[in-house]
């Protein structure tokens, strides 16, 4: 996994850190210089043509769409407005919905139309291209009768498998309607939702083995900034079985098949799985956060300990100090031979005695604390695997202390 290195995050979300941890940075992911770029497939079941479209205008000179055959016109770039208002007049698409396509910072929504579904949802990768990097970027789905039309942030294309099924022919697409295409865009995304979480599990289990070796603030400041994306990531999946929700309930426009619904309902699944798995990784590091309290409190604990044996050993030294350093002049110990030397040994003898005092009750003291951390533990680490491993830490350190002493 990535960790111990620093991962670059491109897009609205995020930089990897320790164990791949994601904070939080919003830049737009357009490249104004970048040409907008036009990808028309058009297909059925018996032919596919494809056409790739270097302007707007040389776009807008073609024909309307083929009567009988579904039309998937993918756009890759959402910075040019004459590229977003050229597509909107000749699908009359709203020029509210317009304005939705080029905000990059919509939350993820569907919308239903007079005669269509708009839909804007997150998309989250992991970019084998340039290692390390998790890129998170806002597409767009219009769909209409027989016409889906897709808008990325980038050129980067996600649904190469979905292009060569259609240029074979394989699987189920020139055989459905559009519907059953945008189905399938989306169990791509779904697919990357999946891909992303299980690398935010190794990350959570990271987290876990360096809680488990060492007790440093970097530990804890690792744990916030995992939690923190965490919910940033909550964010933009948990909407996502709302949507697919309304989609099976979707009536108005007739756009979406019922044979189409088993196929959303698999996809629900992965989502529900992934909220799930969101969830998980939420109460584990809040877990986290607490048994990292408790063996700082502990250390602390530990501390004060030190300085109060210390203290107290020296009190009594102390004392006698101050009263054989008074300038009184009747003071017979003053005139002793040996006084010196019997004051030192009263001093030892001092010290000896609170040595073994200050040892059998702190050791005492010691054995009730460490039942009282046990029984925190417990509360705080439901998972049997993460509760052995923490308690076999807390014993370790106990009975390490003790043999110090």
């Amino acid at each position: 996994m990535l960790i111990g290195r620093r991962t670059t995050i491109r897009g609205r979300v995020t930089q990897f850190g320790f164990g791949a941890f994601l904070s939080q940075k919003f830049l737009h992911l357009s490249d104004p210089t970048e040409p907008v770029h036009l990808n028309v497939i058009k297909y059925d079941e018996n032919l596919c043509t494809e056409i790739k479209y270097k302007t707007i205008e040389e776009f807008l000179q073609t024909p309307s769409e083929t009567v009988n055959s579904m039309t998937w016109i993918d756009i890759d770039g959402i910075h040019d407005p004459d590229v977003i208002s050229g597509i909107g007049e000749r699908y009359d698409i709203h020029s509210l919905v317009q304005t939705d396509i080029t905000t990059t910072e919509q939350r993820t929504k569907l919308d239903v139309l007079d005669d269509a579904l708009f839909l804007v949802c997150k998309l989250i990768y992991h970019d084998m291209d340039c290692t390390g990097q998790i890129i998170i970027q806002q597409m767009s789905f219009y769909l209409k009768h027989d016409i889906l039309i897709t808008f990325q942030e980038t050129s980067k294309d996600l649904f190469d498998s979905i292009k060569n099924r259609i240029r074979q022919g394989k699987g189920r697409i020139r055989k459905s309607k559009i519907d059953y295409l945008f189905y399938s865009l989306l169990d791509v995304i779904g697919d990357h939702y999946m891909d992303v979480l299980h690398m935010m599990d190794t990350s959570v289990a990271s987290i876990d083995n360096q809680l488990m070796k060492t007790l440093k603030r970097d530990t804890l400041e690792s744990i916030y900034d995992l939690k923190r994306d965490i919910l940033s990531l909550r964010s933009i999946i948990s909407p996502f079985k709302e949507i697919i929700i309304k989609l099976q309930k979707e009536e108005e426009t007739q756009i979406m098949q019922e044979s189409t619904n088993i196929y959303l309902k698999d996809l629900f699944d992965h989502i529900v799985q992934a909220n799930d798995s969101i969830d998980t990784y939420r109460e584990m590091l809040s877990s986290f956060i607490d048994f990292y309290m408790i063996l700082n409190s502990n250390h602390m604990n530990e501390i004060v300990k030190t300085l109060t044996i210390v203290t107290s050993i020296f009190i009594p030294l102390t004392f006698i100090v101050g009263v054989y350093g008074m300038n009184f002049e009747n003071m017979p110990e003053l005139r002793y031979k040996n006084g010196y030397f019997i004051v030192l040994g009263c001093m030892g003898s001092l010290i000896n005695h609170e040595r073994h005092y200050t040892k059998a009750r702190y050791t005492l003291d010691d054995y009730v604390e460490f039942s009282n951390s046990i029984g925190q533990i417990k509360r705080i680490l439901p998972d049997k695997g993460v509760l052995d491993d923490a308690l076999l830490m807390v014993t370790t350190n106990h009975s390490h202390v003790l043999r110090l002493r």
